[in-house]
């Protein structure tokens, strides 16, 4: 079985085109105040969410009521939710971290270019590595990415976010994703929006990569 890292593509060309914010950015609340305020507005959103359960890769989410399933972003995603009226999109990309290691341990499987497995990093930051190495293949990326550790429902993970510009897409699109690592699987979930729409979509983009859940 391939991994279904290698020759991942975005279908980009079918668009029209961890946590919440840090203490910090509620201004000057005491601690109790801000845990009251998160508290307030994750549940605002989740009351405003489909909770959607892929049983093929043994996980949950949480997806905006106003976002409708599709076909076209990703073939190898097990979920592909968008608003093409909002450009707000996700997908999620799982496998089996084992078939994962396998295919990029061995160099006989490996492309020009590729990237090797690093048997001195965790399965996740190998596979935010590969990935990443994979999609600035087709993404023109305005600068270094920003990459922050995380915890998602008590799971390792890494929250990457950048802007890029893509071929055939005439404006910048900003990415968040994040990187998961499972008991078995490990996973992608990618979100985007065009830039300009990113700080009216933050908030879903966020809550949606918070709400990953292993249902096994």
């Amino acid at each position: 079985m391939a991994s279904k890292t290698k020759g991942i593509v975005l279908g980009l060309a079918a668009i029209s085109i961890i946590s919440f914010s840090s203490c910090g950015a509620f201004g000057g609340k005491g601690g109790a105040d801000t845990a009251a305020i998160r508290q307030e507005l994750e549940k605002a959103l989740a009351d405003n969410t489909n909770l959607i359960t892929i049983d093929s890769g043994g996980y949950s989410m949480n997806i905006p009521k106003h976002m409708v399933s599709s076909t076209e972003l990703n073939n190898d995603a097990s979920l592909q939710y968008e608003n093409t009226s909002k450009e707000l999109y996700v997908i999620v990309i799982d496998e089996a971290k084992t078939t994962f290691i396998k295919t990029f341990s061995d160099e006989d499987n490996l492309d020009e270019g590729d990237l090797k497995y690093d048997d001195n990093q965790t399965p996740e930051k190998n596979y935010r590595l590969i990935q990443m190495h994979s999609l600035q293949k087709n993404i023109k990326v305005k600068a270094e990415p920003v990459v922050k550790k995380a915890v998602i429902n008590g799971l390792d993970a890494e929250i990457v976010d950048f802007t890029g510009d893509v071929e055939g897409v005439a404006y910048p699109v900003y990415y968040k994703l994040a990187f998961v690592e499972g008991t078995k699987e490990i996973y992608m979930v990618m979100t985007w929006t065009l830039d300009s729409d990113k700080n009216t979509n933050m908030d879903e983009m966020d809550q949606m990569i918070n709400s990953f859940k292993l249902k096994r």
